[in-house]
């Protein structure tokens, strides 16, 4: 049977009344009240002020005694039935929730988002092991946005989490703050999650106490179907002769897309041509920035036709944000206005919404290697192009194949004519 005792245990004045629980023979443990009394006024026998003492004193700690005994008796019929360890450290945490202490809970040891924290200011420094580089500024900006979530989440909550209390109760409550309240896409819950579950993990092996629910199949969100736009070899070829000599800007943007659909480099990748050897035949890459592969890429005759009209020049390099904004202005010019199935942020509720647009707004920097990827499907073993996309695995490699309805409606008659004329 559980009990609860308060005393005084010391005679200074004033004392700080003593919190003792204990249930059984395996659980037993202690915490300051932060309840402070003159010990002449309490009785340990009685558990509750001597007689003689004032009526309103009596008032005042007896309803701060009775709202611990209540708090403490719900806090442990709920984790003690969750199986969570009932200690010390956890009466002292139920009480510091009950009276919303923030004591201690900078402690990265115990609590989530100071590890987080410390887990960001670690990666600026810590190399990533399987490409033997520093964290690319692009993940610590990751977990700087799962640290913004969590925050928020915190502050609706009104608690500040502990390590052990990332489990599936948190991935509930969580993920129906981000699908409910701010209606995150899918995609975006489950990159979080990833995050989440990444730092998790960095704390169990440096022996912090985290929940083993962490690890479960169900710590994750499904994703949205992908449903990203790419360019056919005509769409392509469009580009390839439409007339920009007026047009200085996107003549430069025009031949940067084209090298990318060309030989489906990573935008990060694209962005570092200028340190690319280009040979006869080949394009050279020492070392690509996401895998760190070296790659040898068959130069397209369109790319080798844009180094001969720039006398051997590359095309200038422009901002991420510049490069997805001049390829719609280009692809606008191509005429490519044809309504396709895609997702586009609406800028009054900042958010992809899916539905039907012109294509020319669907396009953007991951257009290059997913028509790279397209477009050779099929006509090729997936080996060799996977050897120049650098995929690990077969199946990221299908992620990126994308032909749509039509297209596998002509290869299909087409095929039904080969087989008339057998």
């Amino acid at each position: 049977m559980a009990n609860i005792k308060i005393n005084i245990i010391s005679k200074t004045n004033p004392s700080n009344l003593n919190i003792r629980f204990y249930h059984g023979r395996e659980i037993d443990c202690n915490t300051q009240s932060n309840i402070l009394i003159d010990p002449n006024l309490w009785s340990n026998k009685l558990q509750s002020l001597k007689p003689s003492a004032d009526k309103r004193l009596k008032k005042h700690y007896s309803e701060k005694i009775t709202k611990i005994k209540n708090h403490i008796t719900l806090s442990f019929n709920d984790d003690f039935s969750e199986g969570k360890t009932i200690n010390s450290k956890w009466l002292k945490r139920i009480l510091q929730e009950l009276q919303q202490r923030p004591i201690g809970t900078d402690d990265h040891t115990k609590y989530f988002v100071p590890y987080i924290r410390l887990y960001i200011k670690k990666s600026k420094t810590r190399l990533n092991l399987r490409t033997g580089k520093k964290i690319s500024k692009s993940s610590i900006k990751k977990y700087t946005t799962t640290l913004t979530r969590v925050l928020a989440f915190q502050k609706i909550i009104n608690k500040n989490l502990l390590l052990s209390e990332i489990d599936l109760g948190f991935h509930n409550s969580f993920t129906n703050h981000l699908k409910i309240d701010h209606k995150y896409s899918n995609t975006y819950i489950n990159k979080i999650l990833s995050d989440i579950k990444t730092i998790v993990k960095d704390a169990k092996v440096k022996g912090y106490m985290i929940s083993p629910e962490i690890d479960s199949p169900k710590f994750t969100f499904k994703k949205d179907p992908s449903i990203d736009t790419y360019l056919n070899n005509e769409e392509i070829n469009t580009l390839f002769h439409l007339d920009l000599s007026k047009k200085e800007k996107l003549d430069n943007i025009r031949d940067l897309f084209i090298i990318g659909l060309r030989t489906g480099l990573r935008i990060s990748d694209l962005k570092r041509i200028h340190d690319f050897h280009f040979g006869k035949n080949v394009i050279l890459i020492s070392n690509t920035e996401k895998t760190n592969s070296i790659v040898e890429i068959p130069i397209h005759p369109q790319v080798s036709s844009i180094v001969k009209k720039r006398e051997g020049i590359l095309p200038r390099v422009v901002s991420d944000q510049k490069f997805n904004l001049y390829v719609k202005e280009l692809c606008s010019d191509a005429g490519f206005n044809q309504k396709i199935l895609g997702r586009l942020m609406n800028p009054e509720t900042k958010r992809k919404e899916k539905g039907y647009f012109e294509k020319y707004k669907l396009i953007s920097s991951h257009t290059c290697r997913r028509s790279f990827a397209t477009n050779l499907y099929g006509k090729i073993d997936d080996k060799t192009i996977m050897a120049i996309t650098t995929h690990k695995s077969h199946k990221q490699f299908l992620d990126y194949i994308k032909t749509t309805q039509k297209e596998h409606i002509k290869k299909l008659s087409e095929y039904w004519k080969n087989e008339e004329n057998l």
